[in-house]
């Protein structure tokens, strides 16, 4: 192959890795970023519910992540096929079905430690797909 050619496929090989980390990001749908704004309202309600002891209150969270994990948020990672997020909201869905649990038995303990799962799971997760633009944030 002549040295022409040679250049010629390494400009479109470096183009195309170009074009490819450029269109990595993308905008969420409305359903994801409602479902998330719900997360993060929901997440502030419980450290109050959880201060007041308030287990009922503490159990409808759960039941409000449950239905965002199990939903918009786990539908949108499989359509994506992004499978480290789905693994992660996976692991979110289950610490909110034991914080659940733990609400319902009225423990103390088991509440406190599955509201760290969860927190964990969403930071996880935040860190790995979640990237801050100028206009909000873009899924990586």
């Amino acid at each position: 192959m002549s040295k022409r050619k040679w250049m010629a496929l390494g400009a479109v090989a470096v183009l195309s890795m170009t074009v490819s980390l450029v269109m990595a990001n993308e905008k969420p749908t409305a359903a994801l970023q409602d479902a998330m704004k719900s997360n993060g309202a929901t997440i502030q309600k419980l450290g109050k519910d959880v201060d007041a002891k308030n287990f009922d209150a503490i159990a409808d969270d759960a039941a409000t992540f449950k239905k965002n994990f199990g939903g918009s948020v786990g539908g949108y990672f499989t359509t994506m096929k992004m499978d480290d997020a789905l693994s992660k909201c996976k692991a979110a869905y289950g610490a909110a079905n034991d914080l659940e649990k733990a609400a319902k038995a009225k423990d103390e303990m088991a509440v406190g430690d599955a509201r760290k799962a969860l927190g964990g799971a969403c930071g996880s997760c935040h860190m790995a797909h979640r990237e801050k633009v100028a206009d909000g944030f873009e899924i990586k």
